[in-house]
């Protein structure tokens, strides 16, 4: 929740404004995801997938925060190459919730 509000303070200050706020949120995502991907309660492929997805989000915000690059949250691969790899942590988890207990 707080790297999402994050990552959604800077919109007012445009695309290039977004930056620094964009970099903290993604760093917050990545810890989460890391966090998350620990405990063996959800599948291996969604804990996998929050795996690679964390790296890529830490790959991109050092290079915004120690590297001082400018990467917009529509950069092509990074972050974008992140994205789909939190779509599959998403579904997940997600997975872990409908599915039925077993025993």
């Amino acid at each position: 929740m707080a790297g999402e509000t994050l990552v959604l303070s800077g919109t007012a200050a445009g695309l290039t404004g977004s930056v620094p706020s964009f970099a903290a949120g993604i760093s917050l995502w990545a810890s989460s995801l890391v966090l998350l991907g620990i405990p063996r309660t959800f599948p291996m492929w969604g804990r996998l997938a929050g795996f690679v997805a964390a790296i890529l989000f830490v790959v991109t915000a050092a290079r915004i925060f120690f590297w001082g690059e400018v990467l917009l949250p529509t950069a092509a691969p990074l972050p974008s190459l992140g994205y789909p790899f939190l779509v599959l942590a998403f579904a997940g988890w997600i997975y872990r919730q409908i599915r039925p207990e077993q025993p």
